[in-house]
């Protein structure tokens, strides 16, 4: 669904989101729209951060043939402007793709080149959304008899969201006459699972002009990262070339002869998915918890660590891989802690893929207050004898590279947020599990909240430390009542300090929705389901952890919510911290109803907040006393927040005149 609120959207009857939806409930699958005890949803999730728009067409030298990319050396989520105009908002990346040819895909969506939706204001906007367009190219050069072939691979959906039937990606290429004449259509229905080539001849001599270009553009839902494409492998050359990609073999239509002739295929072995992860436990971990793993470091470490390799050409191929671990937290020179390699025929069948896998055995060299483990694969290849290629271009893709921090916090997600999830329910609760090997102390809490729909910031959220029950969340230890806060870079964090806690081995950090149908997005990694079962959330007195959530009703959905406790300090010089909850539970709010003055018994929660049930302040007061009057308020259930300098209590009350 492409809403928060199930009557925004009659069309769709299943609210079933994510990569397959445009909500995906996380913990929860609704039945009919009717049912108002679902409590998890997901939305699409911010990416983009680049500012910028797209440059004039007008280019003193225009590009000359072949015109390669498949995006595999793009920087912080852009294209490379060598190659392509700025701005149009594709985000290049390496995570929402599925089985993508090369590393990194460049994908389509509903947020502008700032990271933010087309239309914040309108939920059900449709119209253009992304778009990425060639740097002018030069063809009067060339002529319809030098067989020019443009091809690319694309994909719909992959961990994005579904486009509809109503959405579509479009190319169009740039006339003499200055007109985009549209090529290629894609419409969002019958989508095949994995990436489809398309290749088509270039026989009109109206593109055949010194300003030559070609546009990719997405149409769908303008509100966040819906209606979601990806591109990769993109060409335009000469036949004779030898440089029409083929990942996929087949014959093609000469429009000109009206026969079927063989295209001739690129020699490429390329890297692809993401390498695996090298952490047990996390995607991330403080320094002093990896020091401290039991009975060594090395029982964080996985045994071994792959990537896997694409065959592009139609020929069995070798390939040589070379796997190297730096910390880049040491000086050039003493920052190898491993570096192997695999000389030697490893075969790749003819448009096959491989994983391959090297030990790890660096743990014992990683030492110091904090590491930045860079982890790299680099494949010895043939790919430059393609000589049509200028500068081996075919070789980029070659190498693929991930870091791995052991710093002073804890992550589960790899730090790119595919898809947002919200809580449905007010005072429903979130709460992820993270399990020390050394008492430590949690300083803050960062968290990823996405921008989608419709913005909150400045609405009301309340963070949570909790300590262990058995296998669940427990006491509360600390709480921090704050307001929202948007990241200004891509996946970027907000980091929120509380009173330092102390916590032993298991604790929980979380937190509490106040009111219902507030859509507080936290970014959801879905690269990351190894760690669902570490998540946990309360609709009522009782914790149910996501994974144990799948019935015949319902349907949890995988993945990381991206908020991370930050730890540091010295254990025993902090008070444990569960006072606070002693206190909430001794803490009584009378009477409730009432018709005005509302009582309670802690005579060191002075500072008194009243909140409407949207999160909206609409009373604040320091009092000497242990009471308010609040006669003047409309009948009906407000939130009542009460704080001293450590701590901070929120109650429902209602004011019935």
């Amino acid at each position: 669904m492409k809403k928060i609120s199930s009557d925004l959207h009659q069309s769709k009857n299943i609210v079933l989101c994510g990569f397959t939806q445009h909500f995906f409930i996380f913990l929860l699958l609704l039945l009919t729209h009717q049912i108002s005890n679902a409590q998890f949803f997901t939305v699409p999730a911010k990416q983009n951060v680049a500012e910028g728009f797209p440059q004039s067409r007008a280019r003193i030298t225009a590009l000359t043939l072949p015109f390669f990319d498949d995006f595999s050396t793009a920087k912080n989520g852009q294209a490379i402007p060598s190659l392509w105009q700025t701005g149009g908002g594709v985000f290049v990346n390496n995570t929402l793709a599925v089985n993508q040819p090369t590393v990194n895909v460049a994908t389509f969506d509903g947020l502008q080149a700032n990271g933010f939706p087309y239309d914040f204001t309108n939920q059900l906007t449709q119209g253009a959304t992304d778009t990425l367009t060639s740097l002018p190219i030069n063809l009067s050069i060339n002529t319809p008899s030098d067989s020019l072939y443009f091809s690319f691979f694309w994909q719909g959906k992959g961990l994005g969201e579904q486009p509809d039937l109503s959405d579509s990606l479009t190319l169009q290429f740039l006339t003499n006459g200055n007109t985009w004449n549209t090529v290629w259509v894609q419409k969002g229905v019958n989508l095949p699972a994995n990436f489809s080539q398309v290749i088509l001849p270039i026989r009109a001599s109206l593109y055949f002009h010194g300003n030559f270009q070609f546009r990719f553009q997405s149409f769908g839902r303008k509100s966040g990262q819906f209606d979601v494409w990806h591109l990769d492998y993109v060409c335009l050359a000469k036949k004779s070339d030898n440089s029409i990609n083929g990942y996929i073999l087949g014959n093609i239509l000469n429009n000109q002869t009206n026969k079927f002739e063989r295209v001739s295929y690129l020699k490429d072995i390329a890297c692809s998915d993401n390498i695996e992860p090298v952490l047990k436990r996390y995607r991330a971990m403080p320094m002093v918890q990896f020091l401290a793993g039991n009975p060594s470091p090395a029982a964080e470490i996985n045994d071994t660590t792959g990537v896997k390799v694409n065959n592009l050409y139609s020929n069995n191929n070798d390939v040589n891989i070379y796997y190297s671990v730096r910390n880049l937290n040491l000086s050039a020179g003493s920052d190898t802690l491993q570096k192997d390699q695999r000389v030697g025929r490893d075969a790749l069948t003819a448009g096959a893929s491989k994983v391959f896998k090297f030990k790890n055995n660096f743990a014992s060299k990683v030492s110091g207050d904090k590491a930045y483990l860079n982890m790299k694969f680099f494949l010895g290849t043939q790919d430059a004898s393609n000589i049509s290629f200028r500068n081996s271009i075919l070789t980029q893709n070659d190498t693929i590279s991930t870091t791995v921090a052991l710093d002073n916090y804890y992550a589960y997600d790899d730090g790119t947020a595919e898809a947002g999830a919200y809580l449905k329910k007010g005072f429903g609760r979130v709460a992820i599990q993270f399990v020390n090997n050394k008492a430590d102390v949690v300083k803050a809490i960062r968290i990823n909240l996405q921008p989608s729909l419709t913005s909150i910031a400045g609405n009301a959220i309340t963070l949570q430390v909790m300590g262990n029950d058995k296998g669940k969340p427990g006491q509360i230890l600390r709480g921090l009542y704050t307001k929202v806060q948007y990241s200004d870079i891509q996946n970027g964090f907000i980091e929120y300090a509380i009173d330092p806690v102390a916590v032993t081995d298991t604790f929980y950090v979380g937190y509490l929705q106040l009111t219902d149908d507030e859509p507080i997005i936290v970014g959801l990694d879905k690269n990351s389901t190894q760690f669902t079962n570490k998540h946990f959330f309360s609709i009522s007195t009782s914790w149910s952890n996501v994974a144990n959530a799948d019935t015949s009703i319902y349907k949890a959905i995988r993945g990381s919510m991206m908020i991370r406790p930050v730890m540091g300090g010295k254990p025993l010089d902090v008070v444990l911290g569960n006072e606070q909850e002693i206190q909430d539970k001794n803490l009584v709010v009378s009477p409730n109803p009432s018709p005005d003055v509302i009582h309670w018994n802690d005579s060191s929660l002075k500072n008194v907040e009243i909140l409407d049930l949207f999160g909206r302040s609409i009373l604040q007061e320091n009092v000497d006393s242990q009471s308010i009057n609040l006669q003047h308020l409309n009948s009906g259930m407000y939130l009542l927040r009460l704080s001293n300098e450590r701590n901070t209590f929120v109650r429902k009350i209602w004011i019935s005149h």
